[in-house]
């Protein structure tokens, strides 16, 4: 079995929450985040014993405390010392750059170039004060680590303004306009820096607060310097401890231009780390983005924190992610050629408040009004998008429009192997059919919610593309929670808590808490079964606990069948799901094999 998380791993801050259920596996304990008080087990009753699950923790290798991570060993990076050093500790200042009328970003980029290449041990520069211009670490193929951070005690801020194409590297395949840009570079630390103000408006820039890239030698264009200089691959990047703030393509909250409504290049990212290669021999290996906050960022058709190609053994862990208008993270295979992101974990992040639904670039024109009006809200807080190997644990998500979801948007293609495990994800009845809606925000997260209610699914399995198909996911011990109202009041139609879509096989759902909108909730069904399954082979539904179903419509339902109870449903699913599945208490089954 693969190292996995103790608890000495988890985020310190998260101990505050109200866990009112813990357990031993394998020697280590686990929690799990229910959305009310868990009553004991059934006396009397015999142990359910689970399946084989299709994925389990032993999937993840995870670098032993204090190890350095060298490319190539296939082990994803210890969130307490990802680089080898404890994740708290500043390194001593080489060199400190303090904005000024004669010092600025350009300063700091020549210093940059200056020594990316010729280090004989790791370098640390340090800034001060607000820099106005983008800091690149453009072709650093050197294996000692530079870090750039904010000197100890002190503030640095990057307040750019508008992005220009002079922040884009030429050798950039999107073309990314980074406030703080890694391109065709390894062993680069980014620490402590305040990112605000970085803005455009149209489809000619795309702004990222961070933005991360590499080309591997086969997908054209000249491939990254560290495939060219002997070292075989590009990676070893840590994002830790930035502020990431007010990033945002406006273009998205325009509803009288036409050619941005509904527009797939109206983009902007929070965090980008992306790598186009021919595969495994040219991933970008080893990226972290810990401890960062990303918040109040407007970002089109784009994601707020994205994982995107042949990124391989990664780490997302203890962001506060929050007030954004699309996807909160997202890991993605299928755009960079044939590449998935793969064998990565995002643990111990809160995400919140992540909504599309005055996002006009996932609008649809009205010509008679001459506006773009919104669609169906449909942003995932946690969302997979054709990657494989993605460990999902022990997250908050809260008052998104999807809470975690799996998908697969690109045609004949598929996700595959993904492990979601004692998350808590969250949507409150909100206030209002209209915007704002208003709710509590998770613990850790400042003021309150605006976007409470507009929740669709707390967790979705789905394939959304033509022919795409996804397999292999087990979800275990965690708290669903939808108790929205408000979705199906503005759309005439239906809220699940979980649900089941698209092409899928081999799906696990062992020990969960699920929990509605309470009984006289209109809108929310508890398990929704859109497709049913490739084969009735390697698909188990089980010891569920179910809380708060509604008594004035159906709860559950198949593709042309609903059930109001869930005896009903037992009896009449035809799969056996939910044979030992109750109503309230906590069933006793065995616990998890992962």
């Amino acid at each position: 079995m693969g190292v996995v998380f103790n608890l000495n791993l988890f985020n310190h801050r998260m101990a505050a929450r109200l866990w009112t259920m813990r357990r031993v596996v394998a020697g280590f304990i686990v929690l799990a985040f229910p959305l009310t008080m868990v009553s004991g087990p059934i006396e009397g009753a015999s142990l359910v014993r689970e399946p084989k699950p299709p994925v389990t923790a032993g999937d993840f290798v995870i670098e032993s405390l204090g190890a350095v991570p060298h490319l190539g060993d296939q082990k994803i990076p210890n969130p307490r010392t990802p680089d080898g050093s404890p994740v708290g500790s500043a390194p001593a200042c080489h060199v400190i750059f303090r904005s000024s009328a004669t010092v600025g970003s350009q300063t700091v980029n020549r210093a940059i170039a200056a020594v990316e290449n010729t280090m004989t041990h790791p370098e640390t520069i340090c800034l001060e004060g607000t820099f106005t211009g983008p800091i690149h670490v453009w072709g650093k193929y050197d294996p000692y680590l530079l870090t750039i951070e904010a000197v100890p005690g002190h503030q640095a801020k990057l307040s750019l303004g508008v992005a220009q194409n002079s922040a884009v590297n030429p050798n950039e395949y999107d073309g990314v306009a980074g406030a703080v840009s890694i391109v065709d570079s390894t062993n680069v630390q980014v620490r402590g820096l305040t990112i605000t103000g970085y803005h455009f408006q149209g489809t000619q820039e795309t702004p990222a607060g961070i933005y991360v890239e590499v080309r591997g030698l086969g997908f054209g264009g000249t491939p990254s310097a560290c495939f060219t200089h002997g070292l075989h691959a590009c990676g070893n990047i840590y994002l830790i401890d930035n502020r990431i703030e007010d990033i945002a393509n406006t273009a998205d909250e325009i509803t009288n231009a036409k050619s941005w409504c509904n527009n797939g290049n109206v983009d902007a990212f929070g965090i980008e780390a992306e790598s186009y290669g021919r595969g495994p021999s040219e991933s970008l290996q080893h990226v972290v983005i810990e401890d960062n906050v990303i918040a109040h960022t407007r970002t089109g058709e784009s994601e707020t924190v994205a994982i995107n190609g042949d990124v391989t053994d990664f780490l997302v862990y203890g962001n506060k992610i929050y007030d954004t208008d699309n996807i909160g993270i997202d890991t993605e295979g299928w755009y960079n050629g044939t590449s998935q992101a793969n064998h990565g974990i995002i643990a111990n992040n809160i995400v919140a408040n992540v909504d599309t639904w005055d996002n006009t670039a996932y609008g649809v024109w009205n010509s008679k009004t001459h506006n773009c009006q919104p669609l169906q809200p449909n942003a995932g807080g946690i969302y997979d998008d054709g990657a494989s190997y993605i460990w999902i644990n022990h997250n908050v998500v809260a008052n998104t429009d999807q809470g975690i979801s799996l998908d697969t948007e690109n045609a004949n293609r598929w996700t595959n192997d993904i492990l979601v495990s004692h998350n808590l994800v969250w949507d409150s009845p909100g206030t209002r059919l209209g915007d704002p809606s208003f709710g509590p925000n998770p613990s850790g997260i400042p003021g309150h919610s605006t976007v409470a209610g507009h929740a669709y699914d707390a967790f979705y399995v789905d394939a959304f593309g033509a022919h795409s198909r996804i397999y292999d996911v087990y979800a275990y011990d965690n708290s669903f929670g939808n108790a929205s109202r408000y979705f199906g009041g503005r759309h005439v139609h239906h809220s699940d808590v979980v649900n089941l879509g698209g092409i899928w096989k081999n799906v696990v759902l062992w020990d969960n808490i699920i929990s509605g909108g309470g009984p006289d909730n209109p809108w929310v069904f508890m398990l929704g079964v859109d497709n049913l399954p490739m084969t009735s082979q390697g698909t188990t539904i089980n010891c569920t606990s179910y809380r708060d179903l509604s008594t004035v419509h159906h709860n559950f339902y198949l593709p042309n069948r609903e059930f109001y109870t869930l005896q009903s449903w037992k009896q009449g699913n035809g799969y056996g799901w939910d044979a030992n599945s109750v109503l309230g208490t906590k069933p006793l089954c065995q616990a998890a094999i992962s």
